[in-house]
């Protein structure tokens, strides 16, 4: 395998499984220093098992919903790398699928501060140590969603993840950072961790 990732540092987000996680795996199996986060439990047995193997990698439990935990996230790893040279922006999911007069308030806002806010806030917390580098690239997940159906606040979620990754490139592109989006399709994964002990909580 290539080592395109030899020495630079990636920050991946929603980690702890599916997306995330695999990401990490190939990014690491290609020389990537990592900082993995995710606000489960389960995000240090991911990079425990990355360390067996050798992989440069640290843990952070974040909320990405809230700004201070975006904050916390890039303060940890310009403490532990000095440097971002890649962020995976991978936060997000729909959470409930029914026709859009079925949702509430409280669920339209749930699945914007799930697929959209971690986004915005994680891009506004890197871009400054981005721009003091001179450097750098981030990588939003949209999905594939956007014009799906029974879905249609994670659609516009995703929508406004296209709009801000687009206006963000053409912002930023003068500090020699790079803005851009990868749009996957459905995913073999398991249910979340995180959501499935919440639920079951309550």
């Amino acid at each position: 395998m290539t080592q395109r990732f030899q020495g630079k540092v990636m920050v991946i987000t929603g980690a702890a499984q599916g997306i995330g996680q695999r990401v990490a795996e190939l990014a690491a199996a290609e020389g990537a220093r990592l900082m993995l986060v995710d606000r489960a439990d389960d995000i240090h047995e991911v990079v425990s098992g990355l360390r067996d193997n050798g992989s440069d990698v640290i843990a952070v439990q974040a909320d990405l919903e809230t700004y201070a935990g975006a904050e916390h996230t890039i303060k940890a790893a310009r403490e532990q790398f000095g440097r971002i040279d890649i962020l995976i922006n991978n936060v997000g999911g729909a959470i409930n699928f029914k026709p859009f007069t079925e949702f509430t308030e409280a669920q339209i806002a749930a699945e914007i501060n799930r697929s959209l806010m971690p986004t915005l806030w994680c891009c506004r917390a890197a871009l400054p140590l981005m721009v003091e580098q001179g450097s750098g690239v981030i990588v939003n997940v949209s999905s594939a969603a956007t014009r799906g159906i029974h879905r249609i606040p994670y659609s516009a979620a995703k929508g406004g993840v296209n709009a801000l990754t687009a206006s963000l490139a053409f912002e930023f592109a003068e500090h020699g950072i790079r803005v851009v989006a990868t749009a996957p399709g459905g995913t073999e994964a398991p249910p979340r961790a995180y959501f499935t002990r919440h639920a079951k909580a309550h």
